[in-house]
């Protein structure tokens, strides 16, 4: 048995126990010290921000100075073959950040830097770097590329009629893939006088690369000089285009069985250094006896 003064002392408790979980429900779902938010300081944030801006264009400067001296200093001593380190040098220099910003940055800017500034800066740097890099290396500040082939080439066979007939059209060529051309002949002799058709483009002067063609096939190799035509397109035009230039390749006439390769070695005095680019391709005349 329970007196009535006992059960009522217990229930007092019980809902002492209630009203104090309540409260402290309450509290922490309130802003403050015990869910680790700090309290707003308007001075500590304008001071916060205004290092962070500080660092922010400080990396932008860094950056810029990196990709200079990468395109003026770097890449003329490395050369174009080293191409890893023409790229991994000047962003592995975002190392320095921290240490650069501890000794230009004054004291009450550095105080408000944490790891994830390092972080922001540098990937800011990194893209920074890569978008002035592009702008420098390309004209009308650099050229570090050579003419490449403008759409594809082709194999223009002149019978003794004067017809012409394209290889890409002709039922008898067989297209290696880009590469060359294979013809299947009778008699194992193409006959008639082969050329060698392609068009050269440049994003600055085409006109400054030196074009040089060499035709080998079992016999030997030999350099044959091409033949610059600028198509009835442009004849009429008071201006040339200063972004293309066309070829003729005389290969020879009547070629035997056999593969003859050409070579399209090209050579332009680019910036900061000499630009090259080489093409082969192949013509196989197959003996449809053999």
């Amino acid at each position: 048995m329970v007196d009535l003064q006992t059960a009522m002392a217990a229930a007092a408790a019980d809902r002492q126990k209630r009203l104090d979980k309540t409260a402290a429900d309450r509290k922490k779902r309130r802003s403050g010290a015990d869910l680790g938010i700090e309290r707003f300081d308007p001075v500590n944030h304008v001071a916060k921000e205004k290092a962070e801006t500080a660092s922010m264009w400080f990396v932008l400067a860094y950056a810029v100075v990196v990709a200079l001296l990468n395109r003026h200093m770097l890449m003329g001593w490395v050369g174009a073959g080293e191409g890893f380190l023409l790229w991994f040098l000047p962003i592995g220099m975002l190392i320095f950040l921290p240490g650069l910003h501890r000794a230009v940055m004054p004291e009450s800017f550095v105080e408000h830097y944490k790891p994830g500034t390092w972080v922001k800066a540098g990937f800011l740097h990194t893209f920074t770097f890569l978008a002035f890099s592009f702008l420098l290396v390309n004209p009308p500040f650099g050229d570090v590329t050579a003419a490449s082939l403008d759409g594809a080439w082709d194999v223009a066979v002149i019978d003794a009629d004067g017809a012409l007939v394209l290889a890409s059209d002709s039922d008898d060529a067989v297209d290696m893939d880009g590469d060359g051309f294979s013809w299947t002949t009778e008699d194992g002799v193409l006959h008639g006088s082969a050329w060698v058709m392609f068009t050269l483009t440049d994003n600055h002067e085409v006109s400054e690369n030196d074009v040089q063609v060499f035709v080998s096939s079992n016999a030997g190799s030999d350099k044959v000089e091409p033949v610059e035509v600028v198509p009835d397109a442009f004849t009429n035009l008071s201006r040339s285009d200063a972004e293309h230039r066309w070829f003729l390749v005389p290969i020879g006439d009547d070629l035997v069985e056999g593969r003859w390769t050409i070579t399209v070695d090209i050579e332009e005095q680019g910036s900061p250094w000499v630009n090259t680019r080489v093409y082969e391709w192949h013509i196989d005349v197959i003996d449809e006896r053999a």
